[in-house]
């Protein structure tokens, strides 16, 4: 059930990203479920996001598959260009942070009108991800986890590790891990859930309508879990014949 709440949770952010902007087609990877339950859904998987894991071709040469296989797995790995710039922005380290409409400089701060778009007829290979160079990938890898409504800090530090090594070796312009965080009793948070949101290019009228969504995703799904317990006998038999009581037995698991 707990694994049916997060997958459902990261459907929905996605259906809202692909829905707002042309980042569907930026989705090189997907760990949100099987195909018939995105179908269900009426989710289009893009032809680009290739397999659960992220491609190889986001890794170094001679990077072993073993290691490839095994490494953390990002529920959304998104690859998008970083905007062409001028020679005068060429001065400045970074490229364009995703932003509603907007361009934000990573290393100044500063908030100007839109990057210049690139346009496919002068780069006709580079409307796919895998078509960019190395050096023009920016890589954004998108991690939904539920936490305790009081203590989203804990889950946040441990997002943060699990892909901390992913996030070093994986080659592009840039890496950004976005953690989006929800509290499993409803709780939006304004930095961990919306601030992530519009970074994903969301605007105000949308990151609102996603959050009320998965504020009665979770809520419903707290009151299953509860509804689940409750219908659990109060102690359970274990292989040793001791008494063990149903909490140990199924701890609330924040994801």
């Amino acid at each position: 059930m707990i694994t049916e709440r997060h997958n459902l949770a990261c459907r929905m952010i996605f259906k809202a990203i692909s829905k707002t902007s042309s980042l569907g087609s930026c989705a090189v990877s997907m760990d949100i479920g099987s195909n018939e339950r995105m179908t269900m859904q009426n989710l289009q998987i893009p032809e680009t996001a290739e397999s659960r894991i992220v491609p190889k071709w986001h890794f170094p040469p001679r990077f072993p598959d073993k290691d490839r296989f095994t490494s953390s797995r990002p529920d959304i790995v998104l690859v998008t260009p970083i905007a062409a710039k001028t020679q005068k922005q060429q001065t400045n380290v970074g490229g364009w942070v995703l932003r509603s409409g907007r361009g934000h400089l990573r290393d100044t701060g500063s908030t100007s009108a839109a990057p210049p778009a690139t346009s496919r007829a002068t780069n006709p290979r580079q409307h796919r991800p895998k078509d960019l160079n190395k050096t023009r990938r920016d890589i954004h890898l998108v991690k939904i986890k539920y936490c305790e409504d009081t203590r989203p800090q804990n889950q946040l530090n441990a997002a943060k590790e699990q892909h901390k090594d992913l996030c070093n070796i994986l080659q592009g312009a840039s890496v950004t891990l976005r953690i989006i965080l929800l509290g499993v009793g409803g709780t939006i948070y304004n930095t961990h859930t919306l601030k992530p949101f519009k970074e994903l290019g969301l605007d105000s009228q949308r990151v609102k309508k996603l959050a009320s969504k998965l504020h009665v995703h979770s809520v419903n799904f707290a009151a299953r879990l509860v509804h689940t317990r409750r219908a659990l006998p109060s102690t359970v038999i274990n292989s040793h014949q001791e008494p063990v009581s149903d909490q140990a037995c199924n701890p609330l698991d924040p994801h």
